[in-house]
């Protein structure tokens, strides 16, 4: 007989417990993420993978389950605490609402009720706000579906805005709170008994003991906060901050787009003609902080093994730490390359490249609903992986973090490098960014940004083109103003005027001119992959001026160490550029560069053009003994490497080498009279083409591991025994060999 009270009390007690506003809130949050996570890890239709997701998809399912479920599990625990805040704010707007309408409190299920009610608008709130200022995040589950979920999400972000957003809804909260019309005119005494009941309650002279101390902190608070704080670092000794975004073209430093670093540019050495040597991310800043060609040091491509990431580079950072700098690097999704490799620094702020992460990526971003909560200062707290997000590149939070980089470094001598992602595909800034030069009519399939898979896109129409390249410009504007965010904080904390900052890019990017396509790194032709912006401004040299001799990434590491007073390294492939800030002329030099590994399609390069070799699925394998990197396989080496584009430049000309079936192809262009580099004059300037040949010849030969062998540039290896024509002995197979991804 005392069994149906005890299960009559549990009942009671369970549903008690269930109708509490913060387990109201969890189990809506954790209904919403268990919604979000029906659809398969990797579904078939993956843009991003194209042919190769089903393959992708089963590997995952068999080699990364366990990554999955602890995901799953982290997700919900932030899904239950989240909902459980929400829940109480909301209930908490309802308790408000009851105490201005002088009603009494609810409870039980009609509180319960009032607060679901509540929380699903407040959640509306947080989620159309989190898509009017970041939409990249949600065109996957709301754009790219078409119909009411694209009208809601252009609704949205077009026709209300973040900022509209924001306070709508909190207009929204106060409306509620404050009750139907009929009654606000009483509110304003209502308000007034209350604030007077508080009042009466403490005597005037010690509310006044109280208020004139806290109010005399305050002012001193926010006087102390706005002078500038004295820097501890020897003025002996500067410091070095190299600000850097990725994919950075050079004809982008204009006012247009970046006008606080063309104002900074104004006080420096600003070189018209900087080039790269090797336009992808990973190769290019090895050999920015090293002053050594790909050649030298070893990493030739974002895959790079083990062994060649692993050797020591005697790099620039390192040498600074020697010299008792502190040295430190900071970055967004593209900078995760800085974690792979050991170049000296004391601290690597970056996201983590490996199948581990992606897989942790991916489970995140799947969360549509949590989104607006995720995307935030706590949500990276908590989730680290999200700065691996290439739609959440924030540039001023990057700022911000590097700001408080730079208050730990002061104490010492700092070099800090600071690399902003936005400006990479799939060039997604936050608002106001993205629509800044965008057109408001535009609805193709790259209204909010432009991302790129191995599936292949559609030729992209006139408004595409035009879109692609507004996106790309709000890009860069969102990190000029982050950038002046940062120099601002130096000027605030005293350090501007002891400080050597460096503006530049590890490559350009093209954007559809003149039919080259877009991306970086693909081929040489047209100058907006490999040229980029080069600013330095030294303190303690007053010749702002502009440089337009040719200049290369190989020549950055010897400048800052002559302006530092650091002895460098011997084998440099770089000269310092120093003389340059004094007003003194630069001897000659010749730019050389390469292309890496064809990822896919290029349009731009005809077969006749190129050595094909298999899709990068099948040049790519996981490295199970280094945290499972996705690396180059060994036996695919000579093939990509043969494959390689080669170029020499001077002051007028480019020389392209291309190796080809049929033979290499050399192409001349007169970039004076055809920037475009649409005209090949190779046969009308014989003795031009002869000279730059020789010298890409020398500079091509410089790598060890290399030779030339009938016209083409081969292996040592196989060049010297290897019987048969060439390129027919570098072949691989077409079957996908055994242990790479599917």
């Amino acid at each position: 007989m005392r069994v149906r009270p005890a299960l009559s009390l549990v009942r009671r007690s369970l549903v008690g417990l269930l109708l509490q506003p913060a387990v109201i809130g969890a189990l809506y949050l954790l209904a919403l993420t268990a919604w979000a996570s029906r659809a398969p890890f990797v579904e078939a239709n993956d843009h991003a993978l194209g042919p190769q997701a089903r393959g992708v998809g089963e590997m995952v399912a068999a080699h990364f389950a366990d990554d999955i479920r602890k995901m799953a599990i982290a997700i919900a625990c932030a899904a239950a605490a989240i909902g459980a805040s929400l829940g109480l704010f909301s209930a908490g707007l309802v308790m408000l609402r009851d105490r201005v309408m002088r009603r009494s409190s609810r409870a039980g299920k009609q509180r319960a009720r009032a607060t679901f009610i509540v929380l699903i608008a407040v959640h509306a709130w947080l989620f159309a706000w989190g898509m009017a200022c970041a939409p990249q995040a949600y065109v996957e589950s709301f754009y790219a579906r078409g119909g009411v979920r694209r009208a809601l999400q252009v609704t949205v972000t077009d026709l209300i805005g973040a900022r509209a957003c924001f306070w709508l809804g909190v207009a929204a909260m106060v409306l509620y709170v404050a009750g139907p019309p009929s009654g606000w005119r009483a509110l304003p005494g209502r308000v007034a008994r209350r604030l007077r009941a508080v009042t009466v309650l403490l005597p005037l002279r010690a509310v006044a003991s109280i208020a004139a101390p806290l109010a005399t902190l305050a002012l001193s608070v926010l006087v102390v906060s706005r002078l500038p704080s004295a820097s501890a670092a020897p003025a002996s000794k500067p410091n070095v901050i190299i600000l850097a975004a990725d994919s950075l073209r050079a004809d982008r430093l204009d006012p247009r787009t970046t006008p606080h670093l063309c104002a900074l540019a104004d006080r420096g050495t600003r070189f018209d003609r900087a080039y790269v040597s090797l336009p992808r991310t990973f190769p290019s800043w090895v050999t920015i902080l090293t002053g050594r060609h790909a050649h030298h040091h070893g990493v030739r491509s974002m895959f790079a093994r083990w062994e060649d990431r692993a050797r020591d580079m005697d790099a620039l950072p390192a040498r600074l730490r020697k010299e008792g700098y502190r040295t430190a690097v900071i970055s967004d999704y593209a900078g995760d390359i800085f974690g792979r490799v050991d170049l000296g620094f004391d601290d690597v702020l970056t996201p983590t490249f490996n199948f581990h992460q992606l897989i942790r990526s991916r489970a995140i971003e799947r969360q549509t609903p949590m989104m607006p909560l995720l995307d935030s200062r706590l949500g990276r707290a908590a989730f680290p992986v999200i700065r691996e997000w290439n739609e959440a590149a924030r540039a001023d939070l990057l700022a911000d973090e590097a700001a408080d980089e730079i208050d730990r470094l002061r104490s010492s001598p700092f070099m800090l490098t600071v690399f902003f992602s936005t400006a990479h595909f799939p060039y997604a800034a936050p608002a106001p960014y993205y629509s800044r030069f965008t057109d408001p009519n535009y609805r193709g399939r790259f209204k909010y940004h432009k991302p790129v898979g191995l599936g292949g896109d559609d030729d992209p129409d006139a408004a595409d083109v035009a879109q692609v390249r507004a996106l790309y410009d709000g890009a860069v504007l969102s990190i000029d103003d982050a950038a002046q965010r940062l120099i601002d904080h130096l000027e605030r904390r005293g350090l501007l005027e002891n400080t050597i900052i460096i503006v530049t890019a590890d490559h350009g990017e093209t954007l559809f001119d003149n039919g080259h396509g877009q991306g970086h790194g693909d081929h040489l032709f047209g100058d907006e992959g490999t040229h980029v912006p080069l600013v330095i401004v030294d303190p303690r040299k007053n010749k702002p001026r502009r440089e337009g001799s040719i200049v290369r990434d190989v020549d950055l590491a010897a400048t800052i160490y002559e302006l530092l007073g650091v002895s460098p390294p011997s084998d440099l492939d770089g000269r310092s550029l120093a003389p340059a800030l004094e007003g003194r002329s630069l001897a000659p030099a010749l730019a050389y560069a390469e292309t890496e590994l064809w990822m896919g399609d290029v349009p731009a390069l005809p077969d006749a053009l190129r050595l094909p070799y298999p899709p990068l699925s099948r040049l790519t394998e996981i490295d199970v003994a280094h945290d499972h990197e996705i690396v180059l396989r060994n036996e695919v080496t000579a093939v990509t490497t043969v494959a390689r584009h080669r170029m020499v430049r001077d002051e007028r000309y480019k020389l392209l080498y291309m190796p080809a079936r049929s033979g290499p192809v050399y192409r001349l262009f007169d970039t004076t009279s055809d920037p475009a580099e649409l005209v090949d004059v190779s046969s009308i300037h014989l003795d031009v083409v002869s000279r730059l040949k020789a010298e890409l010849w020398r500079w091509m030969l410089m790598d060890p591991k290399m030779m030339e062998r009938g016209g083409f540039l081969v292996p040592r290896e196989l060049g010297e025994t290897v019987d048969g024509p060439l390129p027919e002995t570098i072949r691989i197979d077409s079957e996908s060999p055994k242990g790479d991804l599917p």
